[in-house]
C-alpha cells in the first residue's frame, strides 16, 4: 500500500474563489458544478471548500469519484469508506437512528431484522394496495383531464398514501396531509444545515435550531401517537408494516425492535419512500410527455403482458433524474482510488447525477431512451446506481420500482401526457426535487 500511495497522483480539481474555494459555486449550482468538474478534470475531482489553509472547522476538501470502478470501491469497502459523513449526521438529528442513519453493529442488527420485510415476495403483497391508490389518481384526473396539472403534486399524494397505507393500514386520512406538509420542510431545513460550514449545536437557541426542533417534535408526535394507539388495540388483525415491525426479530439474536427504533424506522421509510419516489415519477412522466413517440410505445405494451418497457422508462427516468443524486462517505485511512491518492478523513462523494451521464457508458447521455434498459446490458454494475450499492444499498428498491411501475401503467393506460419541451428545473435538497411545478396536460386516450 505504501508503494501504491507513493505512486498515486494527487487529485486534480478547480480552484474556485480565492478565499472561499468552491463553496460559492457549489452553493449556487451544485449539480452543474460537479458535472463541469467531471468534464474538465475526469473521474476523480477534488473541491476545496472554505479558507485555503483554514482549520478543519471552516475548511474541507471533498473528492468526487465518478468512474464505476471507483464507485464500486467506495460503496463496497465500508471499513475504508465509512458513513461518518456530515450528511448522515444531519439526517440523524432529524429522523433518529434508523436504517438510513445508523452505523456499525447497530445498523447490522437493524438490517438483519428488517430485510425479511422487503423481499420481492413480501413487497408483492402491496401490489393491490398500490393499484387501488393508482386507480384513485386516475379517477381524480378525470376531473381535470385536458387541463394543466402539476405532476409532482399528484405523485406526492400518491406516494404518501401508498407508504402511509403500507405502514399504518387504511386509517391514514388525518395523518397523511400533516406528514406531507412536514416532510418537505424537513428536507429544506436539513439542506440548509448541511450547507453551513460551521454547524452550531442544535441545543443553541438560534431561529433555525428552534425551527428544526419544532418540525422534529411534530413528526415524532404523529408517529408516536400512531404507535401508542396500535399498542392499545393490539395488532393481531393487521397486516401492515407497523405490525410487522412490532413482530420483527433479529434472526441471530432473537431481539425485537424497541419502540424508539420502530419510530425511527417509520420516519426513514416515510422520508425515503415518499420524497424519492414522487420525484422519480414526476420526472419520468414529464420525460414521457416530452417524447410522445416513446410514450406511445410504452403505453402500447400495457395490459398485453409485455410491460417491460414501463419498467425501462422508470429506470431511464431515474438515470437522468436520480432522486438520490449523491452519496457521501468518509475515508478512514489513506487510500488510492482510480490512481489518485485520497488522504484519511476526506469526504468522498459518489454522484449518480454525474455517473449516469458518463459518456463512456451512456452514449448521447442527455437523450431519454428507455431501450437502454431492455435486453442484456453490457455495462459495469456501478454505471447505474440510483439505489446505492454494497452493503448499504436501499432496502426499499423493490417496493419503489413496483410502486412506480404500477402508477405509470395505470396513468398511461387511460391518458396521453403532453409536457412542455423544456427540462424542468431541479434543486438538490436532501433528495432531488423539481424547483417548481412539473406541468403537463392529460387527455383521455
Amino acid at each position: 500500500m505504501t508503494t501504491q500511495l507513493s505512486k498515486a497522483a494527487a487529485v486534480p480539481g478547480p480552484v474556485g474563489h480565492p478565499l472561499l474555494g468552491m463553496l460559492p459555486a457549489l452553493r449556487d449550482d451544485l449539480l452543474g458544478s460537479i458535472l463541469d468538474g467531471f468534464h474538465t478534470y475526469g473521474d476523480v475531482v477534488a473541491y476545496h471548500v472554505g479558507l485555503p489553509r483554514g482549520p478543519r472547522a471552516v475548511s474541507v476538501d471533498v473528492v468526487n469519484v465518478h468512474h464505476p470502478d471507483g464507485i464500486h470501491q467506495v460503496l463496497t469497502t465500508p471499513q475504508v469508506f465509512s458513513r461518518r459523513a456530515s450528511a448522515y449526521e444531519i439526517l440523524r438529528e432529524f429522523i433518529g437512528e434508523g436504517l438510513l442513519t445508523s452505523d456499525g453493529d447497530h445498523w447490522l442488527q437493524q438490517r438483519r431484522t428488517l430485510q425479511p420485510l422487503f423481499t420481492p415476495r413480501r413487497v408483492a403483497r402491496y401490489t393491490e394496495l398500490m393499484a387501488e391508490e393508482a386507480a384513485r389518481v386516475v379517477d381524480d384526473m378525470a376531473v381535470t383531464a385536458g387541463s394543466v396539472v402539476d405532476l409532482y403534486q399528484v405523485m406526492q399524494r400518491y406516494t404518501m398514501r401508498v407508504v402511509g397505507r403500507a405502514l399504518f393500514g387504511d386509517d391514514i386520512d388525518e395523518v397523511v396531509p400533516r406528514l406531507q406538509e412536514l416532510m418537505p420542510i424537513l428536507g429544506d431545513l436539513a439542506l440548509a444545515r448541511a450547507l453551513q460550514v460551521v454547524k452550531l449545536p442544535l441545543s443553541w437557541p438560534t431561529p433555525r435550531s428552534r425551527r428544526i426542533t419544532q418540525v422534529r417534535t411534530a413528526q415524532y408526535e404523529i408517529v408516536d401517537r400512531i404507535i401508542a394507539a396500535r399498542q392499545r388495540v393490539g395488532d393481531e388483525e393487521n397486516e401492515d408494516m407497523l405490525s410487522r415491525l412490532f413482530a420483527a426479530k433479529d434472526p441471530e439474536t432473537g431481539q425485537s425492535l424497541s419502540m424508539e427504533e420502530i419510530r425511527d424506522q417509520i420516519l426513514v421509510f416515510l422520508l425515503a419512500g415518499h420524497e424519492t419516489t414522487s420525484a422519480g415519477l414526476a420526472f419520468t412522466m414529464h420525460l414521457l410527455g416530452r417524447h410522445p413517440e416513446v410514450q406511445d410505445r410504452v403505453a402500447a405494451g400495457i395490459g398485453t403482458g409485455d410491460e417491460e418497457l414501463v419498467r425501462a422508462a422508470v429506470m431511464e427516468g431515474m438515470r437522468l433524474y436520480p432522486p438520490v443524486y449523491s452519496m457521501e462517505r468518509m475515508t478512514e485511512a489513506d487510500v488510492v482510488v482510480s490512481g489518485h491518492r485520497i488522504p484519511a478523513n476526506t469526504k468522498v462523494v459518489v454522484a449518480p447525477w454525474v455517473t449516469h451521464r458518463h459518456p463512456e457508458f451512456w452514449p448521447d447521455p442527455e437523450r431519454f431512451d428507455p431501450d437502454r434498459f431492455l435486453g442484456q446490458q453490457d455495462r459495469p454494475r456501478y454505471a447505474y446506481f440510483p439505489f446505492g450499492g454494497g452493503p448499504r444499498s436501499c432496502i426499499g428498491e423493490h417496493f419503489a420500482l413496483l410502486e412506480m411501475t404500477v402508477l405509470l401503467s395505470a396513468l398511461l393506460a387511460r391518458y396521453r401526457v403532453a409536457a412542455p419541451d423544456e427540462r424542468p428545473e431541479v434543486v438538490p435538497m436532501v433528495t432531488l426535487r423539481p424547483a417548481g411545478a412539473v406541468r403537463a396536460t392529460l387527455t383521455v386516450r
